[in-house]
């Protein structure tokens, strides 16, 4: 039986169960797993917080909400796995990034909300940024793609001139996982993902851009003043942290990453150009290299990977699962009814209804934008659209469209990052919520004219990334592609329908048009009320 700390045969390999307590903190919840270094996962469990929008374009959580899941979902996942604290080799976390969570020196969280990645509220100080720092350097030196309102640069110029007192208080301003990582062993650091999707690190020279530093008026000491491999033991569980969660001290933690790059390592997406499709309530398309891939136009954002001397270029759209589930909340209530009565998924119900509908949804073209953003138009304005509807539709038209129009736009990204790339992707790797889902991934597949593969892992792959993580940090496996080798097991291939590939590169062109058309009209919408 391993006891509370790691044990370790004559070559350096461990020994005992080897079972790792990975953390996925989410945009809505908490995800506790626990994993084998085969890559089984013993128990999950699942754990919801509360997401606060106070103001238009402000995004806010509690981070004591953050460690009551922890707790919480921590004592729930052990139970279910019959493991006992003393049992567990590593702790590491996956979490939501480009967050900015001011710390006092003591360790005490010093903003009762934290500002989340979808928080847009400096926007003028994104204007800033653009004007004293100028957007293609700061696109080129930093990786940084997205709507700069969105970076912790511009979220800390925001706090620093319209909350004074608690910027001047505040020691260091962590990300997600480092509030955690902080609150079990004490350390005040980041890793190399997160530092990098705060617009403030030199993406070539991996360490803090000094001079964006000063020419924006932020100060260095209020970063993280060490910026670590991921799959670094940072620490053990303090005896304090060991009383307030019921882990055993001196349990080693590894420090992990962001949820893009743990994701990434989840779904075997660890070697040149190898891509992966995350649909979650966003969405994302990410393909790893040595080197990054910029295009000023599509701006896709480049992050430090968890491997080692290799990045994690992105795109992103911000309407996807979270469209499909305001439509089963809202819309398809009948639904919703009869699989709570049956035992099953409402999505289910949903996806059959779907398959009464042709390729096309019968003229109906969805654009997606019900939380704008994001790529490919990275339009803040943007709404979301059904046209074509006449009296002949129906239920199934619609919900086809939704999932047609969420893949035409994830197609429009995917396309684009491939270009960037410079070749094709052989296939792309699909994880998340949108995998469990047959006939969702069925479109996809049609849309992008490729294979997608699902793994067994789809919808842990954040989860068992950082899981990943701890075992090379623990020296189970020598590098990642040897953890992916013996960790990831491929589910299902599915290859493109002809007939519907047809179908959709005709509408691939009329989608464009539509939100272009469009634009204007939504952009008068959502300043109306000013």
């Amino acid at each position: 039986m391993l006891g509370r700390f790691i044990e370790q045969g004559g070559d350096g390999a461990l020994s005992g169960p080897e079972v790792v307590l990975a953390h996925d903190f989410g945009t809505t919840g908490n995800k506790a797993t626990l994993f084998t270094p085969e890559g089984e996962l013993l128990a999950a469990h699942y754990l919801p917080y509360s997401t606060e929008y106070p103001k238009p374009g402000w995004v806010e959580q509690d981070p004591d909400d953050w460690k009551r899941a922890f707790v919480s979902s921590t004592k729930a996942v052990l139970e279910k796995g019959g493991i006992r604290p003393e049992e567990l080799v590593a702790v590491t976390f996956s979490a939501h990034m480009l967050g900015c969570i001011p710390m006092g020196k003591d360790g005490s969280v010093l903003r009762k909300k934290a500002i989340l990645w979808p928080d847009h509220r400096s926007e003028e100080q994104a204007r800033v940024i653009e004007e004293r720092i100028g957007w293609e350097d700061f696109y080129h030196r930093t990786g940084g793609g997205l709507e700069l309102a969105l970076y912790p640069a511009a979220k800390l110029l925001w706090l620093k001139e319209n909350e004074p007192e608690l910027y001047r208080r505040t020691y260091v301003f962590l990300g997600t996982k480092d509030l955690l990582v902080h609150w079990l062993t004490g350390r005040f650091v980041t890793d190399y993902s997160d530092a990098s999707n705060t617009g403030l690190l030199d993406l070539a020279r991996r360490r803090w851009a000094e001079d964006y530093l000063e020419v924006l008026g932020l100060d260095r000491g209020k970063l993280p003043e060490e910026i670590l491999p991921s799959d670094e033991v940072v620490g053990r569980i303090s005896r304090e942290a060991a009383k307030e969660t019921g882990l055993a001290p001196g349990t080693p933690v590894v420090l992990g990453g962001g949820d893009v790059p743990c994701a990434a390592v989840g779904a075997g997406v660890v070697s040149e150009g190898t891509a992966y499709n995350y649909i979650g309530s966003a969405s994302w398309t990410a393909v790893a290299g040595t080197k990054g891939v910029f295009d000023p136009g599509m701006r896709p954002f480049t992050l430090c990977h968890l491997v080692p001397g290799m990045y994690v270029s992105q795109l992103a759209t911000y309407s996807a699962g979270v469209v499909h589930e305001w439509f089963k909340e809202h819309i398809c209530v009948a639904e919703t009814r009869d699989a709570k009565r049956q035992g099953i998924s409402p999505y289910e119900l949903m996806d059959g209804a779907v398959a009464g509908s042709p390729p096309g949804a019968n003229g109906l073209i969805f654009l997606p934008y019900m939380r704008p953003g994001g790529a490919p138009f990275h339009d803040l304005d943007a709404r979301a659209a059904l046209l074509g509807l006449e009296l002949r539709h129906t239920r199934a038209d619609v919900l086809r469209a939704v999932l047609e129009g969420i893949s035409l736009n994830i197609g429009l990204v995917c396309n684009a990052l491939e270009k960037g790339a410079g070749k094709p992707f052989k296939e792309i790797r699909a994880i998340g919520g949108g995998a469990k889902s047959r006939v969702w991934l069925g479109i996809l597949t049609s849309v992008l004219g490729k294979r997608v593969t699902t793994l067994t892992s789809s919808q842990e792959a954040n989860c068992l990334g950082a899981a990943m993580t701890a075992y090379v940090a623990l020296g189970r496996y020598e590098g990642f592609e040897q953890a992916a080798a013996g960790m990831i097991t491929v589910g299902e291939q599915i290859d493109p329908d002809p007939a519907s590939v047809s179908v959709y590169e005709s509408l691939i062109p009329l989608f464009r048009r539509a939100y272009k058309q469009i634009a204007p009209i939504h952009m008068e919408l959502g300043h109306l009320n000013e």
